[in-house]
């Protein structure tokens, strides 16, 4: 199942799994005075597009539409709604919670995504099998150490005073080489993915990898595109409700 069928579905769940479709309708398959006398209330009207912007619009047309939403979407019932709650100060918190747990799970998703992309620019495959060869020289070194300082005590214990000093010199040499290794293994830890990081960044509110080689036109273009305004006001109104419904 592709992760917007899968959105679909989980939307569906948290409307309440109710199928009118629009088609349907234009087909003649609803009684139409019954179907514009359709109080807000029913669960077939869509609360996120009376609250506040339905998901499905936010992203039509774009590489991750949902497709059609499957709850009735008319402009009668947003505008009694818009002025039942603006004009008669009616309230209707159960639609609220609705949008916000809908806006939760984009908003949940949408972060998820984004640590996913993080972490992918931090090291690529052929990066992290680089700090594997070089961390297992130095494991390598230090176990070659570890034996010769064991060895040498032996050595001293038994009064083998030159074979000692022998390989004394050879553990001095093995010292050495570790600091090497050490500094070579701190820069390629330090150094490695700054070539991906310095081309490459994730937008912290839709979560697509922009290049920081592109030109402004091209980054425009992200930051006015649908996809983007999108998540952009879902974050916002996430926020919003976040903060109305903890106060109530």
């Amino acid at each position: 199942m592709s992760a917007a069928a899968e959105q679909r579905k989980q939307i569906r769940q948290l409307m309440g799994g109710h199928e009118v479709h629009y088609s349907r309708y234009n087909r003649g398959q609803f009684d139409k005075d019954r179907y514009l006398r359709n109080e807000l209330t029913d669960p077939r009207v869509c609360k996120s597009y009376l609250v506040g912007e339905c998901p499905y619009d936010l992203f039509q047309g774009t590489k991750q539409s949902l497709g059609r939403c499957p709850q009735i979407h008319l402009a009668k019932h947003k505008l009694k709604y818009e002025r039942e709650t603006e004009i008669e100060g009616k309230r209707y918190p159960e639609f609220e919670r609705e949008y916000f747990m809908i806006l939760s799970k984009f908003v949940s998703e949408c972060d998820n995504q984004i640590s996913v992309a993080i972490r992918k620019l931090e090291h690529t495959p052929e990066e992290k099998k680089l700090i594997q060869q070089v961390t297992a020289e130095l494991d390598n070194i230090d176990t070659k150490i570890a034996l010769m300082t064991e060895e040498i005590e032996i050595l001293a214990h038994n009064n083998e005073t030159t074979k000692a000093l022998l390989q004394s010199v050879k553990l001095q040499k093995l010292k050495q080489e570790r600091k090497i290794v050490a500094k070579k293994v701190r820069n390629i830890t330090e150094n490695v993915g700054q070539s991906a990081q310095q081309k490459l960044q994730v937008c912290d509110v839709c979560g697509a990898y922009l290049s920081r080689l592109d030109t402004d036109r091209r980054l425009a273009d992200h930051f006015l595109g649908k996809v983007h305004i999108g998540y952009a006001k879902m974050r916002e109104q996430y926020m919003y409700y976040k903060q109305k419904l903890n106060r109530s």
